[in-house]
């Protein structure tokens, strides 16, 4: 039995991308789409997540602080 080629189940309004006007080869596509997905990917990352970091430091300062609070009410109050 022969391989079945996979074709779109999509409506041409679903397939129409503005600002293509022409065909692209599958190979540059393949190649491009990786590459420029990923940066934009982490680009993307980047800029949604740069107050992770400091809010992480943030929480890791209150929770050594109420740790060393907890040593030292144990040692006053035992």
């Amino acid at each position: 039995m022969a391989k079945k080629k996979r074709t779109p189940k999509l409506s041409a309004t679903q397939l129409y991308r503005p600002g293509v006007s022409r065909r692209i080869d599958q190979e540059q596509v393949q190649l491009g789409a990786a590459k420029s997905q990923e940066i934009a990917l982490q680009e993307e990352l980047a800029a949604e997540y740069s107050y992770v970091l400091k809010d992480l430091k943030y929480i890791g300062v209150i929770a050594l602080v109420m740790l060393v609070l907890l040593i030292v009410l144990a040692l006053i109050l035992v």
